[in-house]
Protein backbone atom coordinates (compact mmCIF):
# COMPACT_ATOMS: atom_id res chain seq x y z
CA UNK A 1 0.00 0.00 0.00
CA UNK A 2 2.95 2.26 0.69
CA UNK A 3 4.58 1.57 -2.42
CA UNK A 4 1.40 2.30 -4.24
CA UNK A 5 1.07 5.99 -2.21
CA UNK A 6 4.70 6.44 -3.19
CA UNK A 7 3.88 6.04 -6.97
CA UNK A 8 0.90 8.15 -7.01
CA UNK A 9 2.62 10.74 -4.95
CA UNK A 10 5.24 10.76 -7.43
CA UNK A 11 3.54 10.96 -10.56
CA UNK A 12 1.66 13.95 -8.98
CA UNK A 13 4.46 16.04 -8.30
CA UNK A 14 5.82 15.28 -12.05
CA UNK A 15 2.93 16.35 -13.72
CA UNK A 16 2.82 19.61 -11.32
CA UNK A 17 6.63 20.55 -12.77
CA UNK A 18 5.79 19.45 -16.49
CA UNK A 19 2.73 21.82 -15.96
CA UNK A 20 4.54 24.22 -14.30
CA UNK A 21 7.24 24.78 -16.95
CA UNK A 22 4.58 24.73 -19.61
CA UNK A 23 2.75 27.85 -18.13
CA UNK A 24 5.78 29.33 -17.13
CA UNK A 25 6.99 29.58 -20.67
CA UNK A 26 3.85 30.84 -22.03
CA UNK A 27 4.63 33.79 -19.30
CA UNK A 28 1.94 32.68 -16.97
CA UNK A 29 2.35 31.94 -12.52
CA UNK A 30 -0.33 30.51 -11.07
CA UNK A 31 -1.07 30.36 -7.65
CA UNK A 32 -3.49 29.58 -4.75
CA UNK A 33 -5.35 31.88 -2.57
CA UNK A 34 -5.35 30.48 0.94
CA UNK A 35 -8.16 31.49 1.89
CA UNK A 36 -10.76 30.52 -0.24
CA UNK A 37 -8.50 27.98 -2.92
CA UNK A 38 -9.07 30.37 -5.82
CA UNK A 39 -6.55 30.25 -8.98
CA UNK A 40 -4.80 33.29 -9.38
CA UNK A 41 -3.33 33.95 -12.80
CA UNK A 42 -0.89 36.68 -13.41
CA UNK A 43 0.10 37.53 -17.11
CA UNK A 44 3.39 38.94 -17.89
CA UNK A 45 3.27 41.70 -21.00
CA UNK A 46 6.24 42.65 -22.97
CA UNK A 47 6.08 46.20 -23.70
CA UNK A 48 7.75 48.00 -26.83
CA UNK A 49 9.07 50.97 -25.63
CA UNK A 50 9.60 52.51 -28.91
CA UNK A 51 5.10 52.38 -29.47
CA UNK A 52 3.36 55.53 -28.20
CA UNK A 53 3.05 55.93 -24.44
CA UNK A 54 -0.61 56.02 -23.45
CA UNK A 55 -2.15 59.37 -23.30
CA UNK A 56 1.25 60.82 -24.45
CA UNK A 57 2.70 62.24 -27.58
CA UNK A 58 5.59 60.27 -27.49
CA UNK A 59 6.97 56.68 -26.95
CA UNK A 60 7.94 55.31 -23.36
CA UNK A 61 11.65 55.64 -23.80
CA UNK A 62 11.24 59.49 -24.36
CA UNK A 63 10.60 59.43 -21.11
CA UNK A 64 13.55 60.08 -19.47
CA UNK A 65 14.07 63.25 -21.70
CA UNK A 66 10.39 64.56 -21.73
CA UNK A 67 10.11 68.16 -19.89
CA UNK A 68 6.57 69.22 -18.85
CA UNK A 69 6.00 72.16 -21.20
CA UNK A 70 4.48 74.29 -18.33
CA UNK A 71 8.11 73.95 -16.67
CA UNK A 72 9.91 74.83 -19.90
CA UNK A 73 7.15 77.83 -20.65
CA UNK A 74 8.30 79.37 -16.69
CA UNK A 75 12.13 78.75 -17.74
CA UNK A 76 11.58 80.62 -21.36
CA UNK A 77 9.55 83.48 -20.34
CA UNK A 78 12.20 84.55 -17.07
CA UNK A 79 9.29 83.47 -14.53
CA UNK A 80 11.76 81.04 -13.00
CA UNK A 81 15.55 79.71 -12.64
CA UNK A 82 17.52 76.98 -13.67
CA UNK A 83 21.34 76.12 -13.99
CA UNK A 84 20.48 72.96 -16.19
CA UNK A 85 21.33 73.64 -19.66
CA UNK A 86 18.42 72.31 -22.17
CA UNK A 87 17.47 72.57 -25.79
CA UNK A 88 14.49 71.93 -27.34
CA UNK A 89 14.62 71.27 -30.99
CA UNK A 90 11.07 72.36 -32.13
CA UNK A 91 9.85 71.84 -36.45
CA UNK A 92 6.99 73.96 -37.38
CA UNK A 93 4.65 73.44 -40.36
CA UNK A 94 4.92 69.68 -41.55
CA UNK A 95 4.42 67.25 -42.01
CA UNK A 96 6.28 67.10 -45.62
CA UNK A 97 6.99 63.76 -47.18
CA UNK A 98 10.46 65.51 -48.99
CA UNK A 99 11.76 67.84 -46.12
CA UNK A 100 10.80 66.04 -42.68
CA UNK A 101 12.42 62.61 -43.34
CA UNK A 102 15.89 64.53 -44.19
CA UNK A 103 15.29 66.00 -41.26
CA UNK A 104 14.69 62.73 -38.86
CA UNK A 105 17.71 61.56 -40.88
CA UNK A 106 19.80 63.95 -39.49
CA UNK A 107 18.44 63.74 -36.03
CA UNK A 108 18.82 59.95 -36.27
CA UNK A 109 22.79 60.01 -36.68
CA UNK A 110 23.21 62.44 -33.92
CA UNK A 111 21.35 60.77 -31.50
CA UNK A 112 19.10 64.02 -30.72
CA UNK A 113 15.47 64.32 -30.30
CA UNK A 114 12.86 66.96 -31.23
CA UNK A 115 9.08 68.22 -31.41
CA UNK A 116 7.31 68.48 -34.32
CA UNK A 117 4.64 70.50 -34.28
CA UNK A 118 2.18 69.21 -36.92
CA UNK A 119 -0.55 70.95 -39.50
CA UNK A 120 -3.73 69.18 -39.74
CA UNK A 121 -4.51 69.18 -43.70
CA UNK A 122 -1.16 67.52 -43.87
CA UNK A 123 -1.98 64.57 -41.50
CA UNK A 124 -3.03 62.20 -43.99
CA UNK A 125 -2.62 58.45 -45.16
CA UNK A 126 0.43 59.75 -47.17
CA UNK A 127 2.37 61.24 -43.65
CA UNK A 128 1.41 57.73 -41.54
CA UNK A 129 5.27 55.82 -42.10
CA UNK A 130 6.92 59.61 -41.42
CA UNK A 131 4.82 59.79 -38.13
CA UNK A 132 4.93 56.58 -36.95
CA UNK A 133 8.67 57.13 -37.55
CA UNK A 134 8.60 60.15 -35.68
CA UNK A 135 7.40 58.20 -32.58
CA UNK A 136 9.16 55.18 -32.76
CA UNK A 137 12.72 57.16 -32.98
CA UNK A 138 11.61 59.00 -29.72
CA UNK A 139 10.38 62.46 -30.90
CA UNK A 140 7.30 63.89 -30.05
CA UNK A 141 4.17 65.43 -32.03
CA UNK A 142 2.68 68.65 -31.04
CA UNK A 143 -0.68 70.19 -32.60
CA UNK A 144 -0.17 73.78 -34.90
CA UNK A 145 -3.15 73.96 -36.04
CA UNK A 146 -5.63 72.66 -39.20
CA UNK A 147 -4.63 74.74 -41.68
CA UNK A 148 -2.90 77.60 -40.67
CA UNK A 149 -4.47 80.32 -42.31
CA UNK A 150 -3.57 83.28 -40.47
CA UNK A 151 -6.13 85.43 -41.59
CA UNK A 152 -8.85 82.80 -41.03
CA UNK A 153 -7.51 81.99 -37.22
CA UNK A 154 -6.25 85.91 -36.30
CA UNK A 155 -8.96 88.22 -38.17
CA UNK A 156 -7.37 91.86 -37.15
CA UNK A 157 -4.71 90.42 -35.24
CA UNK A 158 -7.24 88.98 -32.50
CA UNK A 159 -7.56 85.39 -31.90
CA UNK A 160 -10.91 84.02 -33.38
CA UNK A 161 -11.66 81.73 -30.63
CA UNK A 162 -14.22 79.11 -32.11
CA UNK A 163 -11.95 78.37 -35.02
CA UNK A 164 -8.92 77.78 -33.57
CA UNK A 165 -10.49 75.36 -30.75
CA UNK A 166 -12.00 73.94 -33.93
CA UNK A 167 -8.79 73.38 -36.01
CA UNK A 168 -7.28 72.17 -32.63
CA UNK A 169 -10.17 69.26 -32.75
CA UNK A 170 -9.62 68.39 -36.27
CA UNK A 171 -5.83 68.26 -35.72
CA UNK A 172 -6.27 65.75 -33.23
CA UNK A 173 -9.01 63.64 -34.66
CA UNK A 174 -6.20 63.42 -37.78
CA UNK A 175 -3.16 62.44 -35.61
CA UNK A 176 -5.66 59.51 -33.71
CA UNK A 177 -7.04 58.54 -37.00
CA UNK A 178 -2.65 58.13 -38.13
CA UNK A 179 -1.37 56.84 -34.77
CA UNK A 180 -4.30 55.67 -32.60
CA UNK A 181 -6.53 56.75 -29.46
CA UNK A 182 -3.25 56.57 -27.38
CA UNK A 183 -2.38 59.83 -28.65
CA UNK A 184 -2.66 62.66 -26.55
CA UNK A 185 -1.30 66.52 -27.50
CA UNK A 186 -0.14 67.88 -24.41
CA UNK A 187 1.72 70.67 -26.14
CA UNK A 188 0.79 72.49 -28.95
CA UNK A 189 1.64 76.13 -30.61
CA UNK A 190 -0.01 78.77 -32.16
CA UNK A 191 0.87 79.58 -35.77
CA UNK A 192 2.80 82.33 -35.56
CA UNK A 193 3.42 82.29 -32.09
CA UNK A 194 1.07 83.17 -28.97
CA UNK A 195 3.60 86.52 -28.62
CA UNK A 196 1.79 87.76 -32.33
CA UNK A 197 -1.91 87.82 -31.42
CA UNK A 198 -4.37 89.18 -28.94
CA UNK A 199 -7.39 87.62 -27.58
CA UNK A 200 -6.01 83.88 -26.97
CA UNK A 201 -7.06 84.05 -23.40
CA UNK A 202 -9.99 81.99 -23.52
CA UNK A 203 -8.61 78.96 -25.98
CA UNK A 204 -5.29 79.18 -23.20
CA UNK A 205 -8.08 78.66 -20.92
CA UNK A 206 -9.77 75.84 -22.25
CA UNK A 207 -6.64 73.63 -23.52
CA UNK A 208 -5.31 74.29 -20.30
CA UNK A 209 -8.02 72.84 -18.88
CA UNK A 210 -8.03 69.58 -20.71
CA UNK A 211 -4.23 69.31 -19.54
CA UNK A 212 -2.39 71.31 -22.47
CA UNK A 213 -0.08 74.26 -22.80
CA UNK A 214 0.86 76.40 -25.89
CA UNK A 215 4.53 77.63 -26.60
CA UNK A 216 6.76 79.94 -28.35
CA UNK A 217 10.30 79.85 -28.88
CA UNK A 218 13.11 81.57 -27.34
CA UNK A 219 16.11 81.04 -30.33
CA UNK A 220 15.38 80.70 -34.31
CA UNK A 221 17.26 79.97 -37.56
CA UNK A 222 15.06 82.44 -39.37
CA UNK A 223 13.82 79.98 -41.94
CA UNK A 224 10.96 81.33 -41.87
CA UNK A 225 11.98 85.00 -42.74
CA UNK A 226 10.89 87.15 -45.77
CA UNK A 227 13.57 86.13 -48.97
CA UNK A 228 15.27 89.62 -48.47
CA UNK A 229 16.29 88.53 -44.57
CA UNK A 230 16.03 84.80 -44.36
CA UNK A 231 19.50 83.07 -44.31
CA UNK A 232 20.90 81.99 -47.50
CA UNK A 233 23.76 79.87 -45.95
CA UNK A 234 24.94 77.94 -43.11
CA UNK A 235 26.91 80.05 -41.92
CA UNK A 236 24.18 82.95 -41.87
CA UNK A 237 21.47 80.78 -40.35
CA UNK A 238 24.08 80.02 -37.39
CA UNK A 239 24.79 84.21 -36.97
CA UNK A 240 20.78 84.30 -37.19
CA UNK A 241 20.65 82.00 -34.70
CA UNK A 242 23.06 83.62 -32.11
CA UNK A 243 21.52 86.69 -32.56
CA UNK A 244 17.90 85.91 -31.80
CA UNK A 245 17.97 85.42 -28.43
CA UNK A 246 18.65 89.07 -27.41
CA UNK A 247 14.97 89.61 -28.02
CA UNK A 248 14.02 86.94 -25.13
CA UNK A 249 14.93 86.78 -20.86
CA UNK A 250 18.33 85.08 -20.45
CA UNK A 251 17.84 81.47 -19.53
CA UNK A 252 19.82 78.16 -19.86
CA UNK A 253 17.11 76.39 -21.68
CA UNK A 254 16.76 77.13 -25.58
CA UNK A 255 13.34 76.45 -27.41
CA UNK A 256 14.43 76.77 -30.77
CA UNK A 257 11.85 77.48 -33.70
CA UNK A 258 12.28 75.68 -36.92
CA UNK A 259 10.63 74.66 -39.81
CA UNK A 260 10.43 71.11 -41.99
CA UNK A 261 8.39 72.10 -44.85
CA UNK A 262 8.71 73.01 -48.32
CA UNK A 263 11.49 75.26 -49.33
CA UNK A 264 13.45 74.73 -46.03
CA UNK A 265 16.22 73.00 -47.15
CA UNK A 266 18.51 75.55 -46.13
CA UNK A 267 17.39 74.38 -42.44
CA UNK A 268 18.37 70.81 -43.29
CA UNK A 269 21.97 71.62 -44.38
CA UNK A 270 22.26 73.46 -41.32
CA UNK A 271 21.16 71.25 -38.76
CA UNK A 272 23.66 69.26 -38.52
CA UNK A 273 25.80 72.48 -37.29
CA UNK A 274 23.50 73.63 -35.00
CA UNK A 275 23.18 70.29 -33.24
CA UNK A 276 27.05 70.55 -33.25
CA UNK A 277 26.84 73.41 -31.55
CA UNK A 278 24.37 72.64 -28.24
CA UNK A 279 26.45 69.51 -27.60
CA UNK A 280 30.00 71.51 -27.67
CA UNK A 281 28.18 74.00 -25.11
CA UNK A 282 27.44 70.76 -22.60
CA UNK A 283 23.19 71.32 -23.31
CA UNK A 284 20.89 68.03 -23.23
CA UNK A 285 18.67 67.90 -25.77
CA UNK A 286 14.56 66.84 -24.63
CA UNK A 287 11.08 67.08 -25.85
CA UNK A 288 8.27 68.96 -24.91
CA UNK A 289 5.03 67.25 -23.77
Amino acid sequence: MKKIFLYILTFATMGVLLFGSYTLGKNIIYGTNPTNNLLITTTTEFVDKDNLKKGSNHNLKADEYAYKTSEINSYIKGESQTDKKLVFLTFDDGVDTLITPQILDILKEHQVPATFFVVGQYVTESAKDIMTRQIREGHAIGIHSYTHNIGLLYPYMVGNTPVILQEFKDTQDAIKNILGNDYFPSVWRYPGGAMSWSGLETVDTTLKAQGIENIDWNLMNGDAESPLKKPQTPEQMMTYLHSSGQYYPETTVKVVLMHDTVGREITVETLPRIIKYFKDQGYEFGILE
